[in-house]
């Protein structure tokens, strides 16, 4: 199933971002306000680790029926708070897709770090992730 599919996904609001540049977005709305009415953390949290998910999924759709990914650890650190829609970005930290790929080919598995952004619509950054994965090849 895909991320962005996930009942999860679709109830708290996450969806496709419409702007260049960005992965997702979280519309901001009275549904996912804390008492001093911005971004809930775990609101922000939200976004960030579906962002990771959705990148794994899409930069290896190719195998991605054939794996097992599984969120390890997550360590963020909010940077301002959210006030309007929230939209992310992510990259591989300290590797890349060919790197990878040939680790899972001969170890059949990996570890691996997603960072995720969140950024406000004035192009601020509000949340920085790093996201830990574990992936496994599934049994032939």
């Amino acid at each position: 199933m895909e991320v962005i599919s996930l009942p999860f996904t679709k109830n708290n609001g996450i969806t496709l971002a419409d702007k260049d540049d960005y992965l997702l977005k979280l519309v901001y709305g009275e549904n996912i306000l804390n008492h001093l009415k911005i971004v809930h953390a775990s609101a922000s949290y939200a976004l960030a680790e579906t962002s990771s998910g959705f990148f794994l999924q899409k930069n290896f759709a190719d195998i991605a029926d054939q794996t097992i990914p599984i969120l390890h650890s997550s360590n963020v650190k909010y940077k301002k708070g959210g006030l309007g829609t929230l939209f992310s970005t992510a990259k591989l930290i300290d590797t890349n897709k060919k790197e990878l790929l040939s680790q899972l080919q001969f170890k059949r598995k990996a570890l691996f770090v997603i960072q995720v952004k969140l950024y406000n619509e004035q192009k601020e950054v509000v949340m920085i992730g790093d996201f830990q994965w574990f992936v496994t090849l599934k049994e032939s």
